[in-house]
C-alpha cells in the first residue's frame, strides 16, 4: 500500500471507479452499519468518501468494483488519517490528540431526549424573544413555520427510534410511506412537510452548493477526514427508487439537536446578538427553577459602573457564570496548537475567564471559598476543565496575579468548566431533585476530575444518576408538541 497516501491520490482512486457504482456501495455499507446499530465501523471514513466521490466521481469510471478494493479504498482513508495523527502519539501529545478525534467522532454520539425539541422552542420561538425575531427569520428563510419544522424533527426522529421503542418494528433506513400518509390525512400537512424534506436533502442537481453551503469543512485537504459532516445539515438522500433516505441516526440526531442554530447562524447576520440575549434569559430561568441566590450582571452594573468586566451571574456568593452562545471551531479543534487554540477563543472563552471571571474575583472580595466557574456554551466542548489549556493560558494569568498582588490564583483553571447548555439544564434538574447545592456539586465534580478525567463534562455528572428532563420553564413547549400529535399546529396558534 502507498505508505505516502494523500487525498489527491485517494481522489485519484475514486475516479478510477464508476461514481454512481462506488455511492451505491458506500451508501449501502453505510446503511447496513445504521440498520444493524453496529458502532465499531468509522463512519467518518465513509463520511469523507461519500462527500470526495460527489465532488470529484467519475460517471464513466469502471464498473467492476471487488470487495477487496472497496475494502482497501477504505484503508487508504485510514492511512490518511493516521498521517496526521501520527505527530501526535510520536511526541505523546495525548491531550491533542484526543482532542482531535473527539472533535472527528463524538458529534456522533449526540443523544436526543424530547427536551431537546422543547429546548429549542424555547429559545428560538417568542417565548424569550428580545427585539429582533428569530422565528419571523426562518420562516421566512426556509418557508416553513418553526413550529412545524421542530414538530416534523420529532416525528422523524420517533421512527428514526422505532425499533428501540417498540419490540417487532422494523426501523428500514428510509421515510416509509405511512409518514407522508400521516401528514397528508391526519395533520393536512403534505406541503409543509414537502418543504422540511427539501430543505434537509442533499440537492444532487448541485452538489458543490449543497455541500459548500454550511461551513462545516475545512480547506486544507490534509485534515479534510477530521472535519465534521456536511450531512449533518442535510441527513436526507433521495435513493434510486426515489425514497427519502436518512444517512444514519448518528447524522440525524445531530440535525435534531442543532439544524436550527447552525442555519440561522450562517443565513441571518442578526440572529448572533439576539440568540445571545435570549441564551442568557433561558440560563436565569433555569436559576430561578432550583431557587438559588444569585446576582445578575445588572446588580454587577450598578455596583461596580458600566466599565468593568463582570460576568452573567453569581451563584451562591461562590459560583461565576456566564453564557457564550458559541461552539468548538474546526481550525482549533483539528489542529490544537496553542497560537491556533487562543486564536480560536481569546474573544470568548478564554475572555470569559481571565477578563471577566477574574476581574469578578478582585471587585467581589467577600466572596465564598474555593470559587468556581461555568462557561455555558450551546454546544459541548471536547475537555475535561480549563486546566486543559494551562499550558495557554500560563503567561495572562501570571501576569493578572502579579498586577494584582495575587501570590496564589483564586480561580484555579481546575475549578472553571465549559459546559453546553444541555449540561446545564442536567445541573438545574440535579439542584433541584437531589437538594445539592451548586457549589457542592462542582466541589464533588472537580474532586473527581483530578482522579479520572471526563473529556464530556456530562461523564462527571452521571454519578447523580440519570436526568429525566423535570424542567417547569419546558413544560408548555412539551405539551405544545406533544397536544399536536392529535391536533394540526394551527389549532394551537
Amino acid at each position: 500500500m502507498n505508505p505516502f497516501v494523500t487525498q489527491e491520490f485517494i481522489i485519484k482512486k475514486i475516479k478510477s471507479y464508476n461514481r454512481a457504482h462506488l455511492l451505491n456501495n458506500l451508501f449501502y455499507t453505510l446503511k447496513q452499519f445504521d440498520l444493524r446499530e453496529e458502532h465499531n465501523h468509522p463512519l467518518w471514513h465513509y463520511f469523507l468518501l461519500i462527500k470526495l466521490t460527489f465532488l470529484h466521481g467519475n460517471e464513466n469510471g469502471k464498473k467492476t468494483f471487488s470487495r477487496e478494493k472497496f475494502i482497501t479504498l477504505l484503508k487508504y482513508v485510514e492511512k490518511f488519517e493516521k498521517k496526521s495523527l501520527d505527530p501526535y502519539v510520536k511526541n505523546h501529545q495525548w491531550d491533542k490528540f484526543f482532542q482531535i478525534i473527539g472533535y472527528q467522532q463524538f458529534y456522533l454520539q449526540q443523544d436526543v431526549h424530547w427536551s431537546d425539541f422543547a429546548r429549542q422552542l424555547k429559545l428560538f420561538g417568542s417565548s424569550l424573544k428580545s427585539k429582533y425575531d428569530i422565528e419571523k427569520s426562518f420562516n421566512e428563510k426556509t418557508e416553513l413555520k418553526l413550529f412545524d419544522f421542530i414538530f416534523f424533527m420529532q416525528i422523524v426522529w420517533m421512527f428514526t427510534q422505532a425499533n428501540r421503542m417498540n419490540k417487532g418494528t422494523i426501523y428500514t433506513g428510509y421515510i416509509g410511506e405511512e409518514i407522508f400518509e400521516m401528514m397528508k390525512d391526519i395533520f393536512n400537512y403534505q406541503k409543509e412537510f414537502s418543504n422540511f424534506l427539501m430543505l434537509l436533502t442533499l440537492n444532487k442537481l448541485n452538489i458543490k452548493k449543497s455541500i459548500n453551503q454550511f461551513k462545516t469543512g475545512i480547506k486544507h485537504t490534509a485534515l479534510q477526514s477530521f472535519e465534521m459532516s456536511f450531512f449533518t445539515q442535510l441527513p436526507f438522500i433521495i435513493n434510486s427508487e426515489n425514497k427519502y433516505e436518512i444517512v444514519h441516526r448518528s447524522i440525524f440526531n445531530y440535525c435534531c439537536n442543532y439544524f436550527i442554530y447552525d442555519y440561522l447562524k450562517i443565513n441571518d447576520e442578526k440572529f448572533t446578538e439576539e440568540f445571545g440575549k435570549r441564551f442568557e434569559k433561558y440560563v436565569e430561568l433555569g436559576l430561578k427553577e432550583c431557587n438559588v441566590e444569585y446576582i445578575t450582571e445588572k446588580d454587577l452594573i450598578k455596583t461596580y459602573g458600566k466599565g468593568e468586566k463582570i460576568v452573567d451571574y453569581i451563584v451562591d456568593n461562590q459560583v461565576l457564570i456566564e453564557c457564550k452562545g458559541i461552539e468548538p471551531k474546526p481550525l482549533s479543534s483539528i489542529i490544537p496548537e496553542n497560537e491556533i487554540v487562543y486564536s480560536a477563543f481569546k474573544d470568548s472563552i478564554f475572555k470569559a475567564y481571565l477578563q471577566q471571571m477574574l476581574n469578578i474575583t478582585k471587585l467581589v472580595q467577600n466572596l465564598n471559598k474555593p470559587i468556581y466557574g461555568i462557561i455555558i456554551c450551546y454546544k459541548d466542548f471536547y475537555l475535561s476543565s480549563l486546566d486543559d489549556y494551562a499550558g495557554i493560558l500560563a503567561d495572562d494569568i501570571k501576569s493578572i496575579c502579579e498586577k494584582n498582588n495575587w501570590k496564589d490564583n483564586p480561580l484555579p483553571l481546575e475549578n472553571v468548566f465549559v459546559i453546553s447548555i444541555n449540561n446545564w439544564d442536567i445541573i438545574v434538574e440535579y439542584l433541584k431533585e437531589k437538594k445539592v447545592t451548586l457549589p457542592n456539586l462542582l466541589n464533588d465534580i472537580v474532586n473527581n476530575n483530578r482522579i479520572e478525567k471526563h473529556k464530556w463534562f456530562l461523564g462527571l455528572l452521571k454519578q447523580y444518576g440519570n436526568a429525566k428532563a423535570n424542567l417547569s420553564y419546558l413544560e408548555t413547549e412539551n405539551k405544545t408538541l406533544s397536544d399536536a400529535f392529535p391536533t394540526p399546529s394551527e389549532l394551537q396558534e
